[in-house]
């Protein structure tokens, strides 16, 4: 479970996974979640089955799942991704570009559905809709219906990756539900992991206090990885600002400081 692996430079095997803030010297740590996603991911693909991964976010979700799919073909990954409610015709355009498919896009829905079956079943294509809580229950049905239409090795594996509210979404659709072959949730680690794998995580917490981390983690890291990212980055600026060769809790009081909020924010009907 100790074991690590340094991030690579991304390449042509697969999608690679990138640390928060780009964080120099970051290493993946084989954590639980991490290994589990891994073989469920594999599991997922080995079916032509329909999974679901979800938990709060920074996490590390997003990452886990692209780290698992590095060593599948980048060309057989098809990654959907949405930042606002996509509609089932955004997914349409999307699957259209991310296939390569050439032409002009159909102008009629079933017209359109029938290409991207076709398309689909070409290849073993592993697809995989991230922020999966953006989704409507419409979006989900029409991941379902592209899914359903496949036969055997001809269907594609289908990974949705997001928060609360797709697993919410999902699970009270017994139709979405019923399809869900792996349920994973990803939920923030506990003290003991964070002893574990922070010191693995980065080099300037190798020799650090489990003191001093466990102090970092209560006061703002959370079990997060996102967190930890950012903790770290900000700690890296304070010891190149003060010529430091190691973290101390003066230094880590004041990153912590950069990397959350003082107090909570007040809510209009507060004011």
């Amino acid at each position: 479970m100790t074991n690590t692996t340094t991030a690579s430079a991304p390449d042509d095997s697969g999608v690679d996974p990138d640390f928060y803030l780009d964080l120099p010297d970051a290493r993946i740590v084989a954590t639980e979640a991490l290994l589990e996603a891994g073989e469920n991911i594999a599991d997922t693909i080995d079916a032509r089955a329909m999974s679901c991964i979800y938990g709060d976010a920074g996490l590390g979700k997003t990452f886990s799942v692209r780290a698992a799919l590095k060593e599948v073909a980048a060309d057989l990954v098809l990654l959907l991704q949405f930042r606002s409610r996509p509609t089932p015709r955004d997914i349409r355009m999307e699957l259209f570009d991310v296939l390569h498919l050439e032409g002009k896009p159909p102008a009629h829905p079933s017209e359109f559905d029938r290409l991207l079956k076709r398309a689909l079943a070409r290849r073993p294509y592993i697809l995989v809709c991230d922020e999966a809580q953006q989704f409507s229950r419409e979006c989900f049905e029409f991941v379902r219906h592209l899914y359903d239409t496949g036969k055997g090795k001809s269907r594609p594996a289908v990974l949705f990756v997001g928060g609360e509210e797709c697993y919410k979404t999902l699970y009270n659709e017994p139709a979405l539900a019923s399809r869900i072959y792996i349920w994973q949730e990803f939920t923030p680690m506990e003290p003991a992991e964070v002893a574990k794998n922070i010191p693995l995580f980065h080099p300037i917490w190798a020799n650090a206090s489990p003191e001093l981390i466990d102090f970092i983690d209560q006061e703002a890291g959370g079990g997060t990885f996102r967190m930890w990212s950012k903790i770290t980055h900000h700690v890296l600026e304070g010891m190149k600002r003060r010529g430091l060769s190691e973290v101390d809790e003066t230094l880590a009081r004041w990153a912590i400081r950069r990397s959350r909020p003082a107090r909570p924010v007040r809510r209009d009907d507060d004011r």
